[in-house]
């Protein structure tokens, strides 16, 4: 048995979500790993991200970066493009959930969908910054 929480960064804002396994030697109880929340992932939306506060999920605007000096724009075109390669490869195991469920005629498996939500989300800013950095 597992259960689905919320990972978070060194900063304190979620990630994704993430599993919980079930203690096996404690009905009941979940072992929660270091850097993750006994909370439900929140609806994630583009260009936000998320805290926990009082049990729940505080929405913030993600602060806009100046923009990089002229030589530096290659650097961060080629980081961009190894995030987004990063993100296609961190999408295959939950996409293959996801089409393996829809395949069997079962529901869709909640933990990797939320995962896909929220790494197109990520892709999704990565792309819009990449298309900022054109001239």
């Amino acid at each position: 048995m597992e259960k689905i929480v919320s990972q978070l960064d060194d900063a304190g804002y979620f990630v994704g979500p993430a599993v919980a396994d079930a203690c096996q030697r404690e009905p009941g109880v979940f072992i929660i790993p270091g850097g993750r929340i006994e909370l439900a992932p929140p609806q994630v939306e583009p260009g936000k991200r998320y805290r926990p506060e009082a049990g729940s999920w505080v929405a913030e605007d993600i602060p806009q970066l100046e923009a990089p000096l002229p030589e530096t724009v290659p650097d961060r075109r080629a980081e961009i493009m190894d995030a987004l390669a990063a993100i296609d490869t961190a999408s295959i195991r939950p996409a293959r959930e996801v089409a393996a469920a829809l395949v069997a005629g079962k529901p869709t498996p909640e933990f990797p969908a939320a995962k896909l939500l929220q790494l197109e989300a990520d892709a999704a800013a990565l792309r819009q910054e990449l298309a900022d950095l054109s001239p």
